[in-house]
């Protein structure tokens, strides 16, 4: 792995469309790094002479093993703008891996719970689940929260995922739209008795929160008060 503090140089060399607004962004790194990572861990992205000197936290969504280094970035502020203009072959210096926003190997049942970008760490653990068919081990709740059907990256390949694979589950919701999808059952905010009514019990399941400030407290707080051992709840915030 990687060690804290390593700073190398990546060289852009392909954008993906995930959705409107949000974009893959992949990158190749130099040929003397070796790129070594856990699905869920981030990279701090630098841009010096374009948006400061002071670096933005990324989680990496491609998957260990991977020849290059992938973020998926949604465009909400200058530096994420920066990075949606970035041209094919321009450089940019990245810091890490860094983290520790990930399962253990072997454990429980795993529950996931994300909103808009926050879907990213996810999106590289489960990816890497399917290559090592680990699922037979393990399931995986993924409760996944949008304002619209059309802000949900990532939507088909999770449902075929999900489709090809029993001990996935997918619980998608959406705040501000409701439509007819055989894959979209709820129009709100998720919630503790929505969580608690989908599994049946909170006991003996890890859980993961990631997205705004306000998503990850509030639902760590409903977690807590719905007698969630503190220990089997991990939270990472994006500003």
């Amino acid at each position: 792995m990687l060690p804290n503090k390593h700073k190398f140089e990546c060289a852009l060399v392909s954008k993906k469309k995930e959705v409107e607004g949000i974009i893959t962004l992949k990158f190749n790194v130099g040929k003397n790094e070796k790129i070594s990572f856990v699905p869920g861990q981030y990279v701090i992205v630098y841009l010096d002479g374009r948006s400061g000197s002071e670096g933005k936290a990324y989680t990496i969504s491609n998957i260990p093993g991977d020849k290059f280094l992938a973020i998926t970035v949604k465009k909400i502020g200058k530096f994420s703008t920066a990075l949606h203009e970035l041209k094919i072959g321009s450089i940019v210096t990245m810091e890490g891996p860094m983290g520790y926003f990930y399962p253990d190997e072997k454990g429980g049942e795993l529950v996931f719970l994300a909103a808009g970008i926050g879907i990213t760490p996810f999106v590289s653990v489960i990816r890497t689940c399917v290559r090592d068919n680990l699922f037979e081990d393990r399931k995986i709740s993924l409760f996944y929260s949008n304002k619209t059907k059309e802000d949900t990256a990532f939507f088909d390949e999770l449902n075929g995922i999900s489709e090809d694979n029993k001990n996935i589950r997918l619980f998608y919701y959406l705040t501000r739209q409701k439509i007819k999808d055989r894959h979209i059952k709820e129009f709100k905010r998720i919630d503790i008795t929505g969580i608690k009514n989908k599994l049946k019990s909170l006991e003996n399941k890890d859980y993961f929160i990631c997205g705004p400030i306000k998503f990850v407290s509030d639902l760590r707080r409903a977690m807590l008060d719905g007698g969630v051992d503190e220990l089997n709840i991990h939270t990472e915030a994006f500003y």
